[in-house]
């Protein structure tokens, strides 16, 4: 309990500084990757909400999914997140659970954004945009489980024509 008390604690902190405009840059960390991300949540009281994600982070694209609770939610809603990475030195220091403290209330269309925080101080800043009908104001935990090896962006063409030629 004193841990959830804590991360609880370090949520209000970081939202916070959130709310500050360029300079709330610096007290998050430097930015060292960005991720979007695509989620639902589900919601009577307690809530559930589950995803797929990106990170990129060192030139190379990390899929992972999401999946979380929250307490004091009603309702269903559905969207897209997009967002900077802070604090983040090994991809190893990604996945694990992160938590925040969130607010949305959506009927139809919203737009709204989301600080978080894991145990590795790694931080994700999360703009939104959110179709459904929802309101919620709670601390939420979200897991993020990295799902399969990184890939590299695709290189160019006549790379491989070139790579093709010389293993003949």
């Amino acid at each position: 309990m004193r841990s959830a008390s804590l991360h609880i604690a370090t949520a209000l902190a970081l939202c916070s500084t959130w709310s500050l405009t360029a300079c709330a840059q610096s007290p998050l960390g430097p930015v060292t990757g960005e991720v979007s991300f695509h989620t639902s949540s589900a919601d009577l009281g307690v809530g559930y909400t589950w995803g797929h994600g990106v990170l990129t982070y060192g030139g190379r694209t990390y899929p992972f999914s999401v999946s979380g609770a929250s307490a004091a939610a009603v309702g269903y809603s559905s969207g897209d997140s997009v967002g900077k990475v802070y604090n983040l030195q090994r991809i190893e220091d990604f996945p694990g659970t992160f938590w925040a403290l969130s607010g949305e209330a959506t009927v139809g269309r919203g737009v709204s954004g989301e600080l978080m925080e894991n145990d590795n101080g790694v931080r994700i800043r999360l703009d939104y945009t959110r179709d459904g009908a929802r309101i919620a104001a709670s601390p939420s935990r979200l897991t993020i489980r990295m799902l399969k090896t990184p890939t590299q962006p695709p290189a160019d063409h006549t790379d491989n024509v070139k790579a093709s030629s010389a293993a003949r």
